[in-house]
């Protein structure tokens, strides 16, 4: 089923041509946006965030770390922050969430860069995030154009778009073949309120929703069956089924993760969790690295081995390098895993 882009809808309705302008204009000013990361601008939360979103507590902080790749490529890093504890730890906890108004009202001296949306099961909405939208322009613009009456916003990179509605999805969504994500639950989304046209409500968009999740899952499925070897990674599940193997499989990832084992070295501590991290993200270094800075093994906040926080990053993206080294390409099979449970059935 092809989907119709808000242009083939609203052709014949002059209304609605200014609105969509100001949509497909707000997609074309992220292209000239700066890389950069500027001050979060208070006001944009507080003038452009959905209420709806506002009246959940479900809010975090988020600090920004520049991270570069091995082929030299920087990525924005966003680690989500309790307000409730001003640690990165267990962040996905619900008692450890805020409300809008502390979460805005501690920000600055936070020394944290923005707020960040927790999406949860108990909650009617999904986001859209969608990356590279510069090397991806007209594919974005046609989906952005399909969600022309419901909150969209420029992200902290300024190179993506977060879209939010409210529906049903079966599963979160991380296509990085086609820059598409679509998550549901257990995923913090840093907020700019950086506005893409005029819409500042979450609507319903369930029939939408389904065909995008159709068309995008079905190509994942589409791809784990085409040859596993030909590119590994695209097998990789997300962040979410990625901890879920490692807890249902290793009992010593599991626990290094939530900090329940140690060998007294925190240091070998950290490189036997990047070792288990190789193997179940396939070697992605960016995963191994957001995944352990979610684990009880990160020592951010603490400064007694390492003075700041970049030289932080610094040891443990040379941590990473070497997990990948030792553990080379001995990778857990997700595909002969999932067939086994399959045929258990």
């Amino acid at each position: 089923m092809t989907l119709p882009t808000a242009i083939d809808r609203v052709g014949k309705q002059p209304d609605k041509i200014a609105t969509l302008k100001n949509i497909l204009s707000g997609c074309t000013s992220i292209i000239n946006k700066n890389m950069e990361v500027a001050m979060i601008n208070k006001e944009k939360y507080i003038n452009n965030i959905p209420q709806e979103l506002k009246e959940r507590n479900q809010w975090l902080w988020f600090k920004i770390y520049h991270n570069k790749d091995k082929n030299g490529n920087t990525k924005l890093v966003k680690i989500p922050i309790s307000p409730i504890t001003c640690e990165s730890n267990e962040w996905n906890k619900k008692e450890n969430w805020s409300d809008f108004e502390t979460a805005l009202d501690g920000l600055e001296k936070s020394g944290c860069d923005g707020l960040s949306f927790v999406l949860t099961e108990d909650d009617p909405f999904v986001c859209i995030d969608l990356d590279n939208v510069k090397e991806n322009f007209e594919n974005a613009k046609d989906i952005v154009s399909d969600f022309v009456e419901t909150y969209k916003e420029i992200s902290v990179s300024g190179n993506g778009v977060h879209l939010f509605a409210k529906g049903i999805i079966h599963k979160n969504i991380n296509n990085q073949t086609d820059h598409f994500e679509m998550y549901k639950s257990n995923k913090c989304i840093a907020m700019t309120g950086d506005v893409i046209g005029t819409c500042t409500e979450v609507q319903d968009e369930q029939y939408k929703l389904k065909l995008y999740y159709e068309k995008y899952a079905l190509k994942e499925t589409i791809r784990e069956r085409i040859s596993y070897y030909k590119n590994i990674d695209s097998d990789v599940p997300d962040i979410e089924d990625i901890l879920k193997a490692i807890y249902m499989t290793n009992r010593k990832g599991r626990e290094l993760f939530r900090g329940e084992y140690s060998t007294g070295d925190a240091s070998k501590d950290d490189f036997q969790l990047l070792l288990i991290l190789n193997s179940f993200t396939h070697g992605n270094a960016d995963l191994m690295l957001e995944i352990f800075l979610k684990s009880a093994l990160n020592r951010m906040g603490d400064m007694s081995k390492r003075r700041t926080e970049a030289a932080y990053i610094k040891y443990l993206n040379q941590s990473i390098q070497k997990a990948q080294e030792v553990g080379g390409t001995n990778y857990w099979d997700y595909n002969y895993h999932r067939k086994t449970r399959e045929a258990v059935r």
